[in-house]
């Protein structure tokens, strides 16, 4: 028994040593993926529908990313970015990306008709010269697509969600909306007739996957670098209203097209983020998202002929009758540094914003484990079913940071509807793993469900809480950030209190992430892990060793 029990403890032994290494090794490939730093042979697959979704499997590495910034960003002194903005960023992400894991799908299959059919060459598929000439081909292709959804202002309409952002930072890269993927899914097709769809399916996911660290404000000039790539530098500029950022940097990897087209422009003076036209006072993410159609419609009734009113829909934003196609840059103005950084900014409760927080990361953690598997990726009535509670867990989200006063009722309803979802979607899944996976699998599922029945019971208690206190002021839910006057009322602001104070804030601010991300690290490492088989094997030694 006990030369079993030795034997047994030294394969667990190697097991961990074979699962750490290869866990560090990918890591390491995932991380420098992100910039593009990947080998093309490894990349090129025979069967295009072997193509991983990478834009799900690299989750884990884009949120270390994310902490990553956030500590240079304290360490510069600079404001950490809001919690309900990675929400709203996030959520966007998801239901971008699970749409784009069927349109992929969709994709190889047109890609490889068209290639078999109508292709003008053969380039050789296991090539290194093949994977940078298609790398070419789908940056020359970005930019147009790019430009376009600037230029034409029935395309800006779904392309300004994006630049909405009023805080640059890792997670607006993620910030898309549904119609800007249905164009971005659309742009490579013509590439078919040249780049084998192996390879053009890499290079359609990475030209925005490349983009992740470009949108963040604390990398500042990066030297030579910055006439060759596209850089975090060069890329603020293509977020700013400034007047001279507008319509500029439209790159994604290289910036060789910019500077041959001339839009190309460096970064001068501070830039101020978000879109000239005014934001929605909402967290709402279809009215963020839909909402500047309405703008459009208005400016098509608005106008009179033919001409004018195509002209509103296929010019530039900027364009009125009278104007240059693009609009007239000097109507755009010089963005007002004494207005608060963030249009719409209500007080939320602190006890909000980590409910939020839990139910986010469990949705992200659904999302990286569900989202790549075939039960999903191959079955378009699921995706959308999970494409729709999504989006009913965003709307209730929104209702939650903008305070409003039917939030109780949405919230319960949608962790009621959570059920329906978790018994048609997920307890339906045929999870082909071992015992040590399953047992995972269903400690995660119950704590899950808990979780939304103890929701369901705080969200009645608050319910009937605010029904007692219906004639009395809620200050909790109805106090506003207010400017206050700390200089006695003539004099100048008290810089050295005011800067401490953020300073005080930010720490704590880190802290609370830092041991957030700690304790979510552990499902999502776990997650990780169950994607190597030498991690698999460890899980059920380990199993077997307890059980």
């Amino acid at each position: 028994m006990d030369q079993i029990m030795v034997t047994t403890n030294g394969t667990l032994t190697t097991s961990i040593g074979l699962c750490a290494k290869d866990a560090s090794v990918q890591v390491i490939k995932d991380f420098l993926s992100l910039f593009y730093i990947m080998s093309p042979m490894e990349t090129t697959k025979d069967n295009p529908y072997d193509v991983p979704d990478y834009e799900v499997t690299l989750t884990p590495v884009v949120g270390i990313l994310v902490l990553l910034e956030q500590l240079i960003r304290y360490f510069q002194r600079k404001d950490l970015s809001r919690f309900q903005d990675y929400i709203i960023n996030a959520g966007s992400a998801i239901i971008f990306t699970l749409m784009r894991v069927f349109l992929l799908t969709t994709s190889v299959t047109i890609f490889t008709l068209i290639y078999e059919n109508y292709r003008l060459l053969d380039l050789p598929l296991h090539s290194v010269w093949t994977w940078i000439i298609s790398l070419l081909l789908v940056e020359f292709t970005y930019y147009w697509t790019h430009r376009a959804l600037h230029e034409f202002n029935i395309l800006w309409a779904a392309h300004q969600f994006h630049h909405m952002a009023e805080d640059v930072n890792i997670t607006t890269t993620i910030r898309d909306s549904v119609v800007d993927l249905f164009i971005y899914a659309v742009f490579p097709l013509p590439l078919a007739i040249f780049v084998p769809p192996p390879i053009l399916l890499v290079h359609v996911q990475f030209s925005l996957i490349y983009q992740v660290w470009l949108h963040n404000s604390v990398i500042g000039n990066l030297g030579f670098l910055e006439y060759v790539i596209n850089t975090p530098r060069q890329h603020r500029v293509h977020h700013g209203k400034n007047p001279y950022c507008i319509d500029k940097n439209y790159g994604a990897l290289i910036m060789i097209w910019d500077r041959m087209f001339g839009t190309h422009q460096t970064e001068k003076e501070s830039i101020v983020f978000g879109v000239v036209s005014p934001t929605p006072e909402t967290y709402d993410s279809m009215i963020l998202q839909f909402g500047y159609y309405r703008d459009v419609w208005h400016k098509f009734q608005t106008v009179d002929g033919l001409g004018n009113k195509l002209s509103a829909l296929f010019k530039g934003p900027g364009w009125m009758p009278g104007k240059p196609r693009l609009g007239d840059i000097k109507d755009v103005p010089e963005p007002d540094r004494t207005l608060p950084k963030y249009s719409w900014d209500p007080y939320i409760p602190m006890w909000k914003k980590c409910y939020v927080a839990i139910h986010g990361i469990v949705i992200v953690l659904g999302f990286y484990i569900l989202a790549e598997h075939p039960y999903i990726r191959f079955s378009p009535e699921k995706g959308l079913l999970a494409i729709l509670y999504i989006i009913y867990i965003l709307t209730s989200f929104g209702a939650i940071f903008d305070n409003r006063s039917w939030t109780a009722p949405l919230e319960i309803t949608r962790c009621l509807a959570y059920f329906l979802f978790d018994y048609f979607l997920i307890e339906s899944v045929n999870w082909k793993v071992g015992p040590a996976q399953y047992t995972m699998v269903q400690v995660l599922m119950w704590s899950i469900r808990l979780l939304h029945i103890i929701s369901i019971v705080v969200w009645c208690v608050y319910s009937c809480r605010q029904c007692s206190a219906h004639n009395k002021s809620v200050a909790e839910d109805t106090t506003q950030y207010t400017i206050v006057d700390k200089s006695g009322g003539g004099g100048g602001k008290d810089v050295e209190s005011e800067t401490s104070s953020v300073l005080q804030q930010n720490s704590i601010k880190v802290m609370a992430i830092i041991a957030f991300l700690m304790l979510t690290s552990i499902p999502f490492g776990i997650a990780f892990m169950v994607r190597l088989n030498s991690c698999i094997k460890m899980f059920n030694d380990f199993y077997y060793l307890i059980f």
